[in-house]
């Protein structure tokens, strides 16, 4: 506590409005893109944005594919792909900010924080539960999750899906935290909250959001060299599994097939879309308009981030994210692997989170999911001010 304490008071400016966005996370996602455009603002009036932006590596390929999906967007009358596009810029041009102005102690902080917040937001979420299943004639104690996702626990994000990234990635956040703070009252302050997002996760009945952790965990603490952790996860992993099959129903909605029949029939609609709009799609969340079209299943999107990226980006939307990626971003998730192995396999998983998630979902598409999800991946250069201590933010 101390240590936060000290921490919080260090802060100087960008370091400050770092933390008032991860608060902002926890509100509503029009506050969030408020917040950032106040950011943006201050950031251009005091001449800062331009230089940081000239700075980021891959702009002409991020902007450029930002800027056709704007077009492509406003070309389809598609006004939820518009909003996401737009969306994407703020968090891009945000994210410029944070390489050249964060230091990585700030971003421990706001990981800190998140954790301290989400016990917040969890509460919340408990109060929904008690409000949705006393609806549906069922007591708390009950636990019996209800398959529509309106009558589920979102907390602040809108949706349980989101909810449940969220705690996905704060749970593997929180174990992050767990090899690199050795302080026992620490360490189970961080276990505590872990307990408690699991539970959480469980009442969202987010199945596919379960999935990655028996890949990532133990990938992460290979890849961070703790290597006693990573068997003690591989046991307790193995043990959570035995106890699955013994009896699947203690994964809620877990036997329950209609939701994945009904992605077939989505899949199968938004590839008829590709058909129809190879090059360019019609925009973010394109099978939005897809399903109308072609008269298939209706859904928001097409709940896999792979077909939904042929299907709304277009071949050409994907190549310049292919592009972007593996020429910028991912050579400087691979230049920490010697740098610092923990907050590479941190990189790492959080990759594997939205790769394996993806395959039954798509929600990165809002900021709060987004943002946290990007600012692991671009944390590369925060971790150059270690070497030039006179661009530390932190005093």
């Amino acid at each position: 506590m101390k240590e936060w304490i000290l921490n919080i008071k260090s802060l100087r400016s960008y370091d400050a409005l770092f933390i008032g966005l991860i608060v902002s996370l926890f509100c509503t996602q029009a506050i969030t893109a408020v917040y950032l455009m106040i950011v943006l603002g201050i950031s251009l009036y005091k001449k800062e944005l331009i230089p940081a932006l000239r700075k980021q590596p891959g702009a002409l390929w991020i902007y450029g594919f930002i800027g056709l999906q704007i077009v492509v967007s406003a070309w389809a009358s598609n006004v939820v792909g518009l909003v996401n596009a737009l969306g994407m810029g703020l968090v891009m041009v945000w994210l410029a900010l944070y390489r050249d102005k964060i230091h990585p102690k700030t971003l421990i902080l706001g990981i800190d924080l998140m954790l301290v917040l989400s016990i917040l937001t969890g509460i919340y979420a408990l109060f929904q539960f008690q409000a949705f299943s006393q609806a549906e004639g069922y007591s708390f104690w009950e636990f019996h999750i209800q398959n529509s996702p309106k009558r589920r626990i979102m907390a602040t994000f809108g949706n349980a899906n989101l909810y449940a990234t969220m705690l996905e990635m704060w749970i593997f956040l929180a174990v992050y935290r767990f090899t690199q703070n050795k302080k026992i009252s620490y360490r189970i302050f961080v276990v505590l909250v872990s307990l408690f997002n699991f539970g959480l996760l469980l009442l969202t009945g987010c199945r596919t959001a379960i999935l990655p952790f028996v890949i990532v965990i133990p990938l992460f603490l290979w890849l961070a060299k703790e290597k006693g952790w990573f068997w003690v996860s591989m046991i307790v992993i193995g043990i959570g599994i035995l106890f699955v099959c013994l009896d699947p129903t203690k994964i809620p909605r877990i036997t329950d097939m209609s939701t994945l029949e009904s992605r077939f029939k989505i899949w199968r609609c938004a590839w008829i879309g590709f058909c129809a709009f190879p090059l360019f799609g019609l925009g973010p969340q394109s099978y939005g308009l897809y399903y109308r079209i072609f008269d298939g299943h209706k859904a928001p999107h097409c709940h896999n981030i792979y077909i939904d990226a042929f299907a709304s980006y277009g071949i050409v939307g994907v190549v310049l994210l292919v592009v972007y990626a593996f020429r910028f971003l991912l050579p400087e998730i691979f230049s920490m692997r010697k740098k610092d192995s923990a907050v590479f396999g941190l990189m790492v998983g959080m990759i594997g989170i939205f790769l394996i998630h993806g395959l039954l979902d798509v929600t990165m598409n809002v900021l709060a999911t987004s943002l946290v999800f990007l600012m692991i991946l671009n944390a590369a250069p925060l971790y150059k001010k270690i070497e030039n201590p006179s661009e530390s933010m932190i005093s």
